[in-house]
């Protein structure tokens, strides 16, 4: 925690603040709830939990308890803060009796039905509270914050090279006959002895016909590592806020022949994905590159999830590059994962994964770690 007291937002949050009141004229909204934790720190750098914040054209109010007093006096002393005794409805109903809108927003992925009846309850308690329209919304805040200002890629660099320098480290120790739990355990170790807060996600060790699950969790069965067969890594570090993602896949000993094969395909397909990647590319035509690659090859079927998805704040933002399910264009600003796979049951899986900034002229990889198969084989 920052021992200095924040006594104005920073110049990069007032920027963030009036896109957001844009984003309220042009919805009509005269407020809007911040219910989302990640939405509430990305606006005001208080990184209290179970607190919510109200942001009107004007002024900017956080509810919060006794634990998170003395940290919102540090993190964001400007903030005009209300402590809540008993119910965090009860509190965000004063708020808005105190100060009067008619239509104030909420982002309904993210708000829960208990949440709206209960501060609708709270105000018609008192009859001569004012019940403001609360109105759904969908993805405002996560739109807003799918772009990245400097300091957020800032931040999202030296999340990268946490994640990266852990890795080495875990790495030179790999060997048969450790475990997935061992490794997973050891490569958070050296991600929080760099100055990590934690991981982007529980990390991901596969070994084996494991690695064909794309979301496999090291089990609590002592699963070792062997040799012959492939080993997927996937994992991130949180620094200040921030979130990274990258995934290696190891050959350790003789590389099958199988694996081989299709730790090609996917190289390559990263590597068409990356190459094209520039302002205007759409997410589904990224996605179409890689997945052209795959299919060719005879694998189509076999890389059934998406080419990608935002970071930031959140390790799954947007915008999703995915062959399905929308297309809007890449800006200036995105900070993509581009991670191809292919998974074969019984056999094992290939994933390769970088974090990718686009540029206004195309892209920059921000992850640096070797990803060919020379460079990934433990004899």
């Amino acid at each position: 925690m920052p021992t200095t007291v924040v006594s104005k937002p920073k110049a990069y949050l007032k920027v963030r603040q009036k896109a957001v009141r844009a984003a309220m004229k042009e919805l009509n909204l005269d407020g809007l709830l911040l219910t989302h934790p990640p939405d509430l720190h990305y606006l005001s750098n208080f990184t209290g939990e179970d607190s919510v914040g109200l942001i009107t054209h004007k002024d900017f109010f956080l509810v919060t308890d006794f634990r998170y007093k003395e940290q919102a006096s540090i993190e964001a002393a400007w903030l005009t803060t209300s402590m809540r005794e008993a119910k965090m409805s009860d509190a965000l109903a004063k708020v808005l009796r105190e100060n009067p809108t008619k239509r104030v927003g909420f982002e309904a992925n993210f708000t829960t039905v208990g949440q709206l009846d209960a501060i609708l309850n709270s105000i018609k308690q008192n009859k001569d509270g004012h019940a403001p329209e609360l109105v759904p919304l969908e993805n405002v805040m996560l739109n807003i914050r799918k772009v990245k200002d400097d300091h957020e890629i800032d931040l999202i660099r030296k999340a990268v090279a946490v994640a990266e320098e852990a890795f080495r480290a875990m790495r030179d120790v790999i060997e048969p006959g450790q475990t997935e739990n061992y490794l997973a355990g050891l490569l958070i170790m050296e991600l929080r002895s760099r100055g990590a807060s934690g991981t982007s996600f529980p990390p991901i060790v596969a070994t084996g016909a494991n690695s064909s699950l794309p979301h496999y969790r090291p089990s609590d069965d002592k699963t070792e590592i062997e040799k012959d067969q492939p080993c997927l890594f996937d994992w991130g570090a949180v620094l200040n806020g921030y979130c990274s993602d990258l995934t290696r896949t190891f050959l350790i000993g003789h590389v099958p022949h199988k694996i081989r094969e299709i730790y090609k395909v996917v190289y390559d397909a990263q590597l068409a994905a990356i190459k094209f990647l520039r302002p205007g590319v759409t997410t589904m035509q990224a996605d179409r590159v890689a997945r052209d690659v795959i299919d060719k090859a005879g694998y189509g079927d076999e890389f059934g999830h998406g080419l990608g998805h935002g970071i930031g704040r959140e390790i799954h933002e947007l915008p999703s590059l995915r062959k399905t399910g929308g297309e809007e264009e890449l800006r200036p600003g995105m900070v993509l994962t581009i991670e191809p796979g292919i998974y074969i049951p019984g056999v094992g899986g290939v994933r390769i994964e970088d974090d990718v900034l686009i540029t206004h002229s195309g892209c920059e990889v921000l992850s640096t770690l070797d990803k060919t198969l020379e460079g990934n084989h433990i004899e």
